[in-house]
């Protein structure tokens, strides 16, 4: 079978990219940069075809991996076999990974649920008050921090240093092989006060205490990259963890199908039971159309209004 081969460098690897006519394979040498010893192989179907530009536009080997499992459904066939990272023995055992849903974890989920679903009723309308993903992460951050209930600061366990409950890339319990065998970041995550206070500054920088409560969002991203977002908080066996995916003249025909699969569903990881809910916001040209987290299908926004 006949088929193009073409190659660039990301992030100081050869990248091998041989197109043919039934599939596509992404190869990442090791660091040798010898052909035909990869330590990554991706394959892709047709109608996920990637070329040079693609990959190029990103800086890291890790990010394009996970740009083309998450969006083009690449299906992984060689990847690097990586130690787990002693740090990640020491976030299972420590006792900062030990909580019970509190009256204050329940009053967090309460208030952060009311404070997402502000984010989505502001999105839809306006949905162009956000270009990037980022900054609606920085715009919920601020909701939440305006809540009384997130405003306190909580001391770590030497007694004086100090921190907030509401944290931005706060790092994943539980490494993914997608991401090396490495913990990637959640966007948003909220701490407990018990956990914080369990925790040295030392393992807190490491990012060693268990959230409770996790947010991930996506703008205008396709099916993959939802359910790469699940997959994070099901992986890191988060309690409460919270989809939040808006969409701008990106029209998602399969979206209700997901919805329907995954939501509210529990799921088992270490003994723990985790509940995902999931928030929704779609403008298409004059049709708005949301599903709010505590609503079981996506609906008409405002309500009543013409589809």
């Amino acid at each position: 079978m006949s088929y193009t081969l073409d190659d660039c460098q990301i992030g100081g690897r050869t990248v091998y990219l041989a197109t043919g006519s039934a599939s596509q394979t992404v190869n990442v040498c090791t660091a040798n940069g010898a052909r035909g010893q990869y330590d990554w192989t991706l394959r892709l179907l047709p109608r996920d075809f990637v070329n040079l530009n693609d990959l190029q536009q990103y800086a890291a080997v890790n990010a394009m991996i996970a740009w083309l499992r998450n969006e083009r459904r690449a299906i992984v066939e060689t990847q690097p076999e990586v130690e787990t990272e002693p740090e990640v023995e020491t976030i299972q055992a420590s006792a900062a990974n030990s909580f019970a849903d509190t009256t204050w974890i329940q009053r967090a989920m309460t208030i952060t649920e009311f404070c997402i679903d502000e984010l989505i009723r502001e999105f839809l309308e306006l949905p162009y008050l956000h270009r990037v993903e980022h900054s609606l992460h920085t715009r919920l951050y601020s909701i939440l921090r305006t809540q009384p209930h997130f405003a306190r600061f909580h001391p770590l366990s030497d007694g004086i240093t100090l921190t907030q409950p509401i944290h931005k890339e706060w790092p994943e319990t539980k490494p993914r092989p997608e991401k090396g065998n490495r913990r990637g970041n959640f966007d948003l995550a909220i701490l407990a006060p018990e956990t914080i206070g369990a925790c040295d500054p030392k393992e807190f920088e490491k990012g060693l205490i268990t959230a409770p409560i996790v947010i991930e969002i996506g703008l205008n991203y396709g099916e993959g990259h939802l359910l790469g977002d699940l997959h994070k908080l099901t992986n890191s066996g988060v309690r409460h963890g919270y989809l939040v995916h808006l969409l701008r003249e990106r029209p998602d025909a399969r979206i209700e199908e997901i919805l329907q699969s995954i939501q509210d569903r529990g799921h088992s990881n270490g003994g723990n039971h985790s509940v995902i809910k999931i928030g929704l916001a779609q403008v298409i040209g004059g049709t708005k159309r949301a599903k709010f987290l505590d609503d079981t299908e996506i609906r008409d926004y405002p309500a009543g209004s013409p589809a």
